[in-house]
């Protein structure tokens, strides 16, 4: 009995001292994961939080200053406007309208919006709605099946990404203090540097190629591209502010003017979207 009594002390201990050790090691780990992993993911999620709602009223105004000079253009498109050689007016300030647009989706991904982004339904809306406006304007899935030599320049009608970024990053105002929020610089800034720069005129030739002696022509993949462009960002401004607080409601008007085939593919993308929305409950 004795030995029994004296072999049940032992392992007593001995579970004892494993139970310590194993609740120590426990307690490591969760406050591992909590300083180490949580707590960072949370101030990624609060600082971008804050980035989105810091940013998204500019954005929602450049998109919309951007939409009511693409409408402009599309709707008056045989002024050539654009292309006034005696007025450049019109040509630097639509320049400025794309830059100011791409400038603040630049501070918005640098600001590390995205990890927030793709963390809830809303948040996932929000990304699908915010990379359809540039696949619009760079990708060239809209002009699949389209036959050789039944639509011009396909190949000039699109933008390269990184062209993108790189208007976003010289649009982006240099600020001292980096507490101090990121804005855009002014247009009087916008149209010295576009004079003097080399850079600045080396990557807005790809929006300006792209308006160029711009032609009302189903059959041209230039002009499908600024319509595509068109429609897609109406559709992000109307995801921005959905009940119209903020900017007056205004219709998709321009699918009648895309090749057929180009107006099927878009139309089944913004369903799909639309779908997506429903989906999700928005």
């Amino acid at each position: 009995m004795g030995t029994v009594l004296q072999a049940l002390e032992r392992n007593s201990v001995i579970w004892i001292i494993i139970s310590a050790g194993l609740g120590g090691l426990i307690g490591a780990l969760i406050n591992f994961i909590f300083q180490q992993v949580l707590t960072p993911y949370l101030q990624h999620r609060r600082a971008a939080k804050q980035a989105l709602r810091r940013y998204c009223y500019p954005l929602l105004k450049a998109a919309d200053k951007l939409d009511r000079r693409l409408e402009n253009l599309i709707n008056f498109v045989d002024k050539d406007w654009f292309g006034n050689a005696d007025d450049d007016y019109y040509r630097i300030s639509t320049l400025y309208l794309f830059g100011c647009y791409f400038g603040w989706c630049k501070i918005l991904e640098d600001e590390a919006f995205l990890e927030y982004e793709t963390s809830d339904k809303k948040a996932r809306l929000f990304n699908i709605q915010f990379y359809t406006v540039f696949k619009s304007i760079t990708g060239f899935h809209y002009f699949h099946g389209i036959a050789d030599g039944e639509m011009a320049a396909i190949e000039e009608a699109s933008v390269p990404r990184l062209v993108l970024t790189a208007i976003g990053e010289l649009m982006i105002e240099e600020i001292e203090d980096k507490n101090e929020p990121s804005n855009i610089i002014r247009f009087t800034s916008f149209t010295q540097r576009y004079e003097s720069s080399s850079e600045f005129q080396k990557w807005f030739s790809y929006i300006e190629r792209l308006l160029e002696e711009l032609k009302n022509d189903q059959n041209d993949a230039r002009w499908n591209r600024v319509v595509i462009f068109a429609i897609t960002l109406r559709g992000f401004t109307l995801f921005l502010d959905p009940k119209h607080r903020m900017i007056a409601p205004r219709e998709m008007s321009y699918l009648s003017h895309l090749h057929p085939q180009v107006r099927n593919y878009l139309e089944k993308e913004i369903d799909k979207i639309n779908h997506l929305q429903k989906t999700l409950g928005r």
